[in-house]
């Protein structure tokens, strides 16, 4: 069953990737199985990627590269504040 939590993930594209593509995988669980903690830690987690300095994902958001993964990243920081602000106080 979809909780909230994971209807929210989808509004993430980081963070659904990470978990889709590469966590659910290596860990051969799906998305219900994470709890909100997990999910919360690897959102914090990929936040702290745009902010550190030799991660690609901080060379997008600082316009390293094009205007467009530039903006790209500047609305992938904001959706992953947004949820972790949103669900780091429930």
């Amino acid at each position: 069953m979809e909780t909230q939590i994971i209807k929210d993930m989808w509004k993430v594209d980081e963070l659904i990737y990470s978990f889709r593509n590469v966590l659910c995988l290596d860990d051969n669980k799906e998305l219900e199985d994470y709890s909100k903690e997990e999910i919360l830690y690897e959102a914090n987690y990929i936040l702290e990627t745009y902010f550190e300095y030799g991660h690609r994902n901080y060379f997008m958001l600082n316009g390293e590269y094009t205007k467009e993964e530039k903006a790209t990243a500047t609305k992938e920081v904001k959706q992953l504040k947004n949820f972790i602000n949103k669900w780091g106080n429930k």
